[in-house]
């Protein structure tokens, strides 16, 4: 964009501008991108989705901003240079571990350029003047996988990062009156501390199942196929050379034409399952086939048909079936085959994936309906863990979502249920789930580290138990480790129903190591996913009262307040996870300084 000069400014999109601050601008694009939408146009922009979701975070994380993408490029404006580059240096480093899998034709190069400078803002958060032109600019000298800074920002960081900065000379730069002098940043995995990614460094392979189909003419039957993929989901995550990708990241193609191979470029799989399920009466038809990512070739098909007391025995012969082709990829299969079928009642498993559907919602009507149909299931097979571990979870929902009734403590009973389903079956997911989070809200976040590391060790593509380990740190007083963890889970976790929950967490986790830029950007992330969140509130009050920002605090404690009249700073304390009382005194001393009331 040209640039009209700093004292032309008056109007912009027709907007008036009044807002002039300093600012660290970071301008990223990717190398040869144009020719790689020319060879594959679909793939290159799932590619770029899936980056994206593994990158953007690390701007979070630094209390970046992200002002606007287009195409390929992004803009970012940071409260520092320092946070600019440690981001920039994480993002790069994260990048070359992604590119190292993927083949030569596949693999994209960020170039990234930053400067400090005023810049001038406009009433829906966009930024323009010299300071980002010379960052656009810049950008473009930039070597593939590298990072240009301006001299304001080396001279901004030198002594704060220790990477190695080669003087580049002062460039004539297009629309810019004096020449800028700019660096080039030589950084790497060694010369920092990146944000750890989530690796999959045991496996060989990584499956997608897709949504099974409702090929059943009663369009109510759609838990019944959702149930079948879950399962086959379930079992196949216990092979210990396999990983698989979590449930609610597959859903989100529910419905919709789906092309296998963009779809696996976006959830980083080499295979993706995809079937249909059949229902009528006491019979049952389903079909599931195994495809190849890279090439879209059918490695194998199968139909199944039988009744549906016989359901379990065809769960079992189509993850065998499937596991068999996937045998050139894997070491081994040592993995535990984990499926419904020891359970004697058909219509116990059959009410539970009908409650988990419900669940799925994640309301407090889907949580009441869920736990009706999980004390179905419980009378009929008071032996079968997973109805017990979903009512735990659904009673620990309807605690979080604040609802309230005379006489009965949600979280109470929530505890109680996952007690009872970890006697039954500890080694579940959705047992290790419960279980997990029962312990660390009951003070034994040692006991919650070591079940969410459980599950992430029986699948490492499963947001929920990042999530839930970097809980389990955070209320432990690691808020460092808890960072990395709700990161992983953020990055893995793209279409779960309690993303919000993930964002306002990195912002406590944030909070809690002094970071409060970066406790801000995630809480206002988490009231853009869920509006009126009031825990959301609540760090943001915590938040901008440590920050002395009066008018932004003030919106946050009215909103506290509108909700729970009674909030009080003592009560509220009470309430807090934290072991340590040092982390406790931390937090309401922000909501002190917010001005909430004792």
């Amino acid at each position: 964009m040209p640039n009209p000069g700093p004292r032309s400014w008056g109007t912009v999109r027709g907007m008036e501008i009044g807002t002039r601050r300093l600012a660290a601008i970071a301008v990223a694009d990717v190398v040869g991108f144009s020719r790689m939408m020319a060879a594959d146009e679909d793939g290159t922009l799932s590619a770029l989705h899936a980056h994206r979701a593994a990158i953007d975070p690390l701007v979070l994380n630094h209390g970046g901003r992200i002002v606007k993408s287009t195409g390929d490029g992004v803009l970012v404006e940071f409260p520092s240079a320092t946070a600019a580059l440690r981001a920039a240096l994480e993002i790069q480093d994260i990048m070359g571990g992604r590119n190292d899998a993927l083949p030569e034709s596949r693999r994209m190069q960020f170039r990234v350029g930053i400067n400090v400078s005023e810049v001038v803002a406009d009433d829906s958060g966009d930024v323009y003047g010299d300071g980002v032109n010379i960052a656009a600019r810049i950008e473009a000298l930039a070597d593939p996988g590298g990072i240009s800074i301006t001299n304001a920002v080396y001279e901004a960081v030198r002594d704060k990062i220790h990477v190695a900065f080669h003087d580049d000379g002062e460039h004539a730069l297009k629309n810019i009156p004096r020449p800028v002098r700019v660096w080039k940043v030589a950084g790497g995995p060694h010369h920092h501390t990146p944000t750890p990614r989530v690796t999959t460094a045991r496996t060989l392979a990584t499956v997608a199942v897709l949504p099974f189909d409702n090929m059943s003419d009663d369009p109510d039957q759609e838990y019944f196929a959702d149930g079948i993929t879950e399962d086959l989901l379930t079992a196949l995550s216990y092979d210990r050379d396999l990983a698989v990708v979590a449930r609610n990241s597959t859903f989100a193609y529910r419905g919709t034409p789906t092309d296998v191979r963009t779809v696996a470029r976006e959830l980083d799989a080499t295979h993706v399952v995809e079937g249909s399920v059949r229902k009528g009466g006491d019979r049952v038809r389903v079909t599931a086939q195994l495809i190849d990512a890279e090439t879209g070739h059918h490695l194998w098909a199968d139909r199944y048909d039988g009744k549906l007391d016989d359901i379990f025995a065809l769960q079992d012969e189509m993850v065998a079936a499937i596991a068999s082709k996937l045998r050139p990829f894997l070491r081994e299969t040592a993995g535990k085959r984990h499926t419904a079928a020891g359970i004697a009642s058909f219509d116990a498993w059959d009410l539970t994936i009908r409650g988990r559907y419900h669940l799925n919602t994640n309301s407090i009507d889907g949580a009441h309906q869920a736990i009706e149909l999980f004390d179905q299931a419980r009378r009929l097979e008071p032996q079968f863990a997973p109805p017990v571990a979903s009512s735990a979870i659904a009673w620990m929902i309807l605690a979080a979502l604040g609802w309230r009734r005379e006489g009965v403590n949600a979280w109470e009973r929530g505890y109680a249920d996952a007690e009872a389903a970890y006697v039954l079956d500890g080694d579940d997911h959705m047992v290790l789930t419960a279980i997990s989070m029962a312990r660390s809200q009951t003070g034994r976040p040692e006991d919650g580290i070591a079940f969410a590391r459980r599950m992430i060790e029986l699948n490492p593509l499963a947001a929920m138990g990042y999530h839930l380990l970097g809980h389990s740190l955070d209320v432990s007083g690691k808020p460092h480790d808890a960072v990395g963890e709700f990161t992983k889970a953020w990055q893995l976790g793209s279409h779960e129903p309690i993303r919000f929950d993930i964002a306002n967490d990195l912002g406590h986790a944030h909070y809690m190591t002094d970071n409060y830029e970066a406790a801000r950007t995630w809480g206002e992330q988490s009231l853009r996913l869920l509006p009126n969140y009031l825990i959301a509130h609540i760090l943001l009050a915590a938040t901008h009262g440590q920050l002395g920002e009066s008018a932004e605090r003030r919106q946050h404690v009215e909103a506290v307040l509108a909700a729970r009249p009674e909030f009080s700073c003592a009560r509220f304390r009470t309430r807090l996870g934290y072991i340590h009382d040092r982390d406790r005194d931390h937090f309401i001393d922000g909501l002190r300084k917010a001005g909430l009331p004792e």
